[in-house]
């Protein structure tokens, strides 16, 4: 390498110096071009998603005001909150038409070596539309019922709270919400009638002579979404339960007494596997077996929600206890809620892996980090404000 350079030295012509200068600055250019462009596509990202959150949050307000530069800097106010310390943002434009509300944000990023050529600022731009709707939805809570949620009184908050979010849903036109509720520990528990339905089967015989509703994880890769049974592989299989008292899976109604009856059975113990209950929430989220009362993905004017709340990490599963491998398991399991186009809400309370529940949310205002048990309730009702009244435009 040395020789080279002394070549480039002793070169009388200097051409190979100058293309070599020349190849330097584009290189160093283009280096430049894709750090500012990893930049920018990061705080588009950051400004769409705040800028999605401070659009619903102004809403309820703007359902009764027609005043949009208090609506402005209403949202403003909430996206600041949001966003990284030092972020530079605009909203530039808030408009209300009909039912529909309308915010364009921009946000500033300085550029670093492409501001040799004069791109000195990278625009990034967000554009955000709510509106209130009045289609259906189909929405389910996914509820953990483990041992620790016996503790500090948040079992009896989850109760009020979740009533709280059917009180919400309720209001809406009759048949147009219907509710599904997914009690899980590290099973879900559905009647015991079942057990001659094809889409069941069991791991042993001793299951099939003593089995008490239960039902575990499916094969991998079947465990994370609503894959149809067509063979024994894809069939739920039906485990013993740790103890009786897990609370059978509600499939979905517009019966809300008998949905907040089913909230009031709802009593805490065993270990931890969100997967599973992200899994049965698709699975009543669809209308093959094992239950059959949704409308198909896709149905036009038609939105489906899943609502998940615990209160700790994974800690056990049909294979394992190791909990960063429950967790690729749940992080799987939400992407299937998300790809089929179901907006998934997740609700942190006090304890577990807040990077996991954050990811797993369809975006950063449909995530919930709960520290005080008595924020519960405001947070259900919050979410049951959300699912009822607005709708993200997409």
């Amino acid at each position: 390498m040395s020789r080279l350079f002394r070549f480039f030295r002793r070169d009388e012509k200097g051409s190979i110096a100058i293309m070599f200068a020349i190849c330097s600055v584009v290189l160093v250019l283009v280096m430049g071009a894709a750090i500012d462009y990893a930049r920018i596509s990061r705080t588009y990202v950051e400004l769409q998603n705040a800028a999605d959150a401070a659009l619903l949050s102004v809403a309820h307000t703007a359902k009764d005001s027609d005043d949009t530069d208090t609506l402005k800097q209403l949202a403003s106010d909430y996206m600041k909150t949001m966003l990284p310390d030092g972020f530079e943002y605009q909203i530039t434009s808030l408009t209300k038409v009909g039912s529909t509300l309308n915010m364009t944000t921009t946000g500033a990023v300085p550029a670093s070596l492409t501001a040799v050529i004069g791109y000195n600022d990278l625009e990034a731009k967000a554009d955000s539309s709510v509106y209130w709707g009045t289609g259906k939805v189909e929405v389910i809570l996914a509820l953990d019922n483990t041992g620790s949620m016996g503790s500090h009184g948040r079992m009896a908050a989850l109760k009020d709270a979740a009533k709280a979010l059917l009180d919400e849903l309720s209001g809406s036109e009759a048949g147009l919400a219907k509710v599904g509720i997914v009690p899980f520990d590290v099973y879900v528990r559905v009647p015991t009638s079942y057990k001659s339905a094809s889409w069941f089967t069991t791991l042993n015989w001793y299951v099939s002579w003593f089995w008490n509703g239960c039902i575990t994880d499916r094969d991998q890769p079947y465990d994370i979404d609503d894959t149809a049974v067509t063979s024994s592989s894809t069939k739920y299989p039906g485990a013993l339960c740790s103890g009786s008292s897990l609370t059978e899976i509600q499939p979905l109604t517009d019966d809300f007494t008998s949905l907040s009856s089913k909230i009031d059975d709802m009593t805490p113990a065993g270990n931890t596997n969100i997967t599973i209950g992200l899994a049965w929430s698709l699975a009543l989220l669809s209308p093959q077996e094992p239950y059959t009362e949704a409308e198909p993905f896709g149905t036009e004017n038609l939105t489906k929600y899943v609502v998940l709340i615990t209160d700790g990490d994974n800690t056990e599963n049909r294979w394992t206890s190791w909990t960063s491998s429950i967790n690729a398991r749940t992080k799987l399991a939400c992407q299937s809620i998300k790809d089929a186009d179901v907006t998934l809400y997740t609700v942190r309370l006090q304890e577990g892996n807040q990077s996991l529940l954050s990811d797993c949310a369809t975006s950063a205002s449909t995530y919930y980090d709960v520290e005080n048990v008595d924020d519960l309730v405001p947070t259900f009702k919050a979410i049951g404000e959300q699912i009822s009244q607005l709708r993200v435009a997409k």
